[in-house]
């Protein structure tokens, strides 16, 4: 056993909790367990694990992005390209994902700065939001998930005495995922659950915590190495942010951030 701030812990700390998808981790344990832009990109970088989405980095030093995007950060993300491989079967929503990346980018292959510059413009953010709605209808059929209700875990838009309890098992992963001490004492295994271990730090935006006590060793580690993550999301907030088709009622709630602004518009 080892302790961490008067807790005991053995090697079942490293064990995850429950098999729930990425986006549904990290849509039960937010604030208001609505849906953001992060589920979409948490979907993405599955999918750059599972090497149906092919990157490559042009960059070698690790990257963080600061308050505001700067002329550097869209440089760095010039040297991030992304090239959708696409090859075998898909869960729908994965498949909503590539299409909405495919609309916005008109190709197959693109780096993060061209797509950062579409996000600018108003035709292609309109025609993305249609693709993200129906990439979050997706989600929720393949989850049974409708915002107020998830199988025995959320029960009107509350977390049931299941969900607290596996909540509280999900805090205690966490608490693994950004321990040095923990992760020394129980490492992943292999490169599968070092890549994984960082995409659940994800979930939690804790991505760059945990990925400096791992391994950085593929290119979904060096991604988030970059603020791959990051940049998506902001991406994706700004792209939503310059949306100028009326919308009709459809109970999607985007949670947009604002907090970042892409040079020439937003």
């Amino acid at each position: 056993m080892l302790g961490l701030n008067n807790k005991q812990y053995d090697e079942n700390i490293k064990n995850i909790p429950s098999d729930d998808s990425y986006p549904m981790v990290s849509i039960l344990f937010s604030k208001n367990n609505g849906i953001g832009v992060n589920a979409l990109s948490l979907t993405i970088l599955d999918l750059i694990n599972k090497g149906q989405i092919k990157c490559d980095i042009e960059l070698d030093d690790s990257y963080e992005v600061g308050k505001k995007l700067t002329p550097q950060d869209m440089e760095v993300m010039k040297s991030m390209t992304l090239r959708i491989a696409n090859k075998g079967e898909l869960k729908t929503s994965e498949t909503s994902a590539i299409h909405l990346l495919k609309n916005m980018n008109k190709n197959k292959k693109f780096n993060l700065k061209f797509m950062a510059k579409q996000s600018n413009n108003s035709s292609i953010a309109n025609k993305f939001e249609k693709d993200y709605n129906e990439f979050v209808k997706a989600l929720k059929n393949e989850n049974g998930f409708n915002d107020k209700n998830y199988k025995d875990i959320l029960l009107n838009a509350k977390l049931t005495d299941k969900g607290k309890e596996l909540k509280k098992e999900w805090k205690h992963y966490k608490e693994y995922l950004k321990s040095k001490d923990l992760t020394e004492k129980y490492p992943p295994e292999s490169v599968l659950e070092n890549s994984t271990q960082v995409i659940y730090g994800s979930c939690f935006d804790i991505e760059k915590d945990v990925l400096k006590i791992r391994e950085n060793n593929t290119p979904l580690t060096d991604f988030i190495d970059k603020d791959g993550y990051k940049l998506l999301n902001i991406i994706f907030n700004n792209t939503l942010l310059n949306v100028t088709e009326k919308r009709k009622g459809d109970g999607i709630f985007y949670g947009v951030n604002d907090k970042y602004t892409i040079p020439g518009g937003g």
